[in-house]
């Protein structure tokens, strides 16, 4: 019998996905992102927001009693058997940038959800849908790739390799806890993941606490505008692995020529190697 379909409205993604949704795309917060992630906050001298920075804006509101036990706003029961939830991936086109000091509004839909299996279990592929408009005109289209899974086993250790990578562009960095509940802060994520060394480690199996998967896109669509000194007009990426704090990882990348379009493409590597994300920014 075929798996019946569960009410995938937007709350049960997540708070922050209510229909439609308005803020202030403030200059405060968009400082305290800057200095998060160690970016010069002459970056909004200019009066826009860059690239992938909407995410610091448009907050999740849900009171403290309605957050599961992994710290995402509680799902329903016929849910439960899905309690892992991952961001693996998204496409925004910015069609201008948003306005700081500057009312924004936000409105939201389920694409897609497709029941699926992997290797790791079943799991439900979500596709969301945002359109972020100043003004009446449209600024920001977004889709984002979620994932709900069922609990898996341990994830095994990142073993660290010998040397760094190659590329035109390469910056090591290390997500060290203060940074990943910084980040959790400036985007009220609360995904225990992310700050809860034990719950990360003794509930959800991981070595470690896990790198936000939305700030390691930030880091590289950042990589890729440091690098070029360009705005990105359009963002894809997908995260290939986890990596976890307290372990060197790579921002790699340079420029590329895509269908005719400047641009770069761009990649984080863990510490052993392996592909965690891939970024392509076009200009």
């Amino acid at each position: 019998m075929a798996e019946a379909q569960p009410d995938v409205r937007p709350e049960l993604v997540d708070a922050g996905f209510a229909p439609e949704s308005a803020t202030l795309v403030t200059h405060d917060a968009a400082h305290r992102l800057a200095s998060c992630l160690g970016v010069d906050p002459a970056v909004l001298d200019p009066g826009v927001l860059p690239p992938l920075w909407h995410w610091a804006a448009f907050l999740p509101d849900v009171a403290a009693a309605d957050l599961g036990p992994d710290g995402h706003p509680r799902r329903r029961p016929e849910m439960a058997g899905y309690p892992q939830r991952m961001w693996v991936g998204g496409r925004v086109q910015v069609r201008r940038p948003l306005r700081l000091e500057a009312p924004a509004a936000r409105a939201s839909r389920i694409l897609k959800a497709d029941p699926k299996a992997g290797a790791s279990g079943r799991f439900w592929l979500l596709n969301v849908g945002h359109t972020i408009t100043q003004d009446g005109d449209v600024c920001v289209e977004e889709e984002q790739d979620l994932v709900l899974r069922e609990a898996s086993g341990p994830v095994p250790p990142v073993v660290a390799a010998e040397g760094a990578p190659e590329a035109p562009w390469v910056e090591a960095r290390v997500a060290e806890p203060p940074l990943l509940f910084r980040f959790s802060a400036a985007t009220a994520n609360a995904h225990r993941i992310h700050y809860d060394h034990p719950y990360a480690t003794g509930v959800e199996g991981y070595p470690d606490l896990v790198v936000h998967g939305p700030l390691t896109a930030i880091l590289l669509a950042e990589l890729a505008r440091s690098r070029s000194g360009e705005m990105a007009t359009g963002i894809s990426f997908r995260a290939r692995a986890p990596h976890f704090a307290n372990q060197t990882f790579w921002l790699t990348g340079g420029p590329a020529a895509m269908e005719g379009a400047a641009g770069a493409d761009t990649a984080a590597i863990r510490a052993d190697h392996a592909v965690s994300m891939t970024l392509e920014a076009r200009w």
